[in-house]
C-alpha cells in the first residue's frame, strides 16, 4: 500500500512539474510573433495593429497572415524598419500605374480599387457588387475585367525577386489547393513572396483569369485568423492575433504558445480606402493602432 501510494505521489509531483515547465516556457517566450486576420478591407487596420505595436516597443520576430493579413504582413516583414502606411500607399500606387497603362484611362483609379476590393474580400464582394463598386469608384462608363494576373505583376515588380526565407523578418502565409481529397492548405515559408502572397489572395470565383491551382484560404475558419498554423511553425511563441473578421479566432485552447488576441470592430469601409489615403483609410488606420493600444499584451 505504501509503495503504491509513494508511486501515485511520485507521479504527481511529475505532473506538476510538467505543467509548471509548460507555464514557464510560455511566460518566458523567446519570440514574439503577430498574427494577421483576413478581413477585407477592414484588413487595413494591420497597418495601424502594426505600428502601434513598434510603438509600445514590441520586437516582431515573425508574421504569419492569410489574405489581406498577408498583403499587409509581406509588406511588413520585408522591410520592418520603414514606414508601413507609406509602403502600402507605394504599393497601391504601383498597382493604380499599372490599372492604367492597361485599362482606358477613365475610370482607372475606381479600376484599381474595386479590383483590389475583390481581391481581398475573400468572398464578400459579389460579382455584381464588384462591379458596381468599379462603377461608383472611379466614374468609369464600362468595368475592366478583374485580374489577378496585373496583381500578381505589380507584386513581382514591388518586391524584385524577394524570397520569403531571406526576408529580414521569418513570414509565412497559407493558400488552398485542389485535391482528389478536396481542397488541401499549403503552408509558404519559401519561394517567391510576390507569389505566396498572390497565392494568399487568389479567389477564382471573383477574378476572371484566376485558375484553381491556388486559393485563397479565407473561408477556413482555422486560415481566418492563422493562429493555429502560426503555433505550430513557431512553437513557444507569443502569438499577438489582429483579429479583424468579427469573429473570434478558432484554435484549440491547448496550444504551446501563449495567445493575445486584439478584435478590432470595425464596420465594412467603402473601398476607397485601399487607396491609402483619405478619411476611410485613416479610420481603419486609427482603429488598428488604438486597439493595440488599449490591449494588455504583457
Amino acid at each position: 500500500m505504501g509503495r503504491r501510494l509513494g508511486k501515485v505521489l511520485l507521479a504527481l509531483v511529475v505532473a506538476m512539474g510538467a505543467a509548471s515547465c509548460h507555464r514557464g516556457a510560455r511566460a518566458t517566450a523567446s519570440r514574439t510573433c503577430v498574427v494577421l486576420s483576413v478581413g477585407g478591407t477592414k484588413g487595413l487596420a494591420h497597418v495601424g495593429a502594426l505600428d502601434a505595436l513598434a510603438a509600445r516597443g514590441i520586437r516582431i520576430d515573425c508574421v504569419v497572415g492569410n489574405s489581406m493579413g498577408a498583403v499587409v504582413g509581406g509588406l511588413y516583414a520585408s522591410a520592418p524598419g520603414g514606414d508601413l502606411r507609406q509602403r502600402y500607399r507605394a504599393f497601391f500606387t504601383a498597382y493604380e500605374e499599372e490599372t492604367r497603362r492597361t485599362t482606358a484611362a477613365r475610370g482607372a483609379l475606381g479600376a484599381a480599387v474595386g479590383l483590389l476590393a475583390v481581391l481581398v474580400s475573400g468572398g464578400a464582394l459579389g460579382p455584381a457588387v464588384a462591379a458596381g463598386a468599379l462603377g461608383a469608384a472611379g466614374g468609369a462608363a464600362t468595368v475592366p475585367r478583374l485580374s489577378h494576373e496585373r496583381f500578381t505583376h505589380v507584386l513581382e515588380r514591388f518586391y524584385a525577386g524577394a524570397r520569403v526565407e531571406d526576408l529580414p523578418v521569418p513570414f509565412a502565409t497559407f493558400h488552398q489547393v485542389p485535391s482528389e481529397q478536396g481542397l488541401q492548405r499549403v503552408t509558404v515559408t519559401h519561394g517567391l513572396l510576390s507569389s505566396a502572397v498572390a497565392a494568399s489572395a487568389a479567389n477564382p470565383l471573383l477574378f476572371e483569369d484566376a485558375t484553381l491551382a491556388r486559393i485563397d484560404p479565407g473561408a477556413d475558419r482555422v486560415s481566418a485568423t492563422p493562429v493555429h498554423d502560426a503555433c505550430q511553425l513557431f512553437p513557444g511563441a507569443r502569438l499577438i492575433a489582429i483579429n479583424v473578421t468579427g469573429e473570434p479566432a478558432f484554435y484549440r485552447s491547448d496550444l504551446d504558445c501563449d495567445v493575445r488576441e486584439v478584435r478590432v470592430e470595425v464596420p465594412s469601409p467603402p473601398v476607397e480606402a485601399f487607396t491609402g489615403r483619405g478619411a476611410a483609410f485613416e479610420a481603419l488606420y486609427d482603429a488598428g493602432r488604438d486597439a493595440v493600444r488599449r490591449a494588455r499584451l504583457d
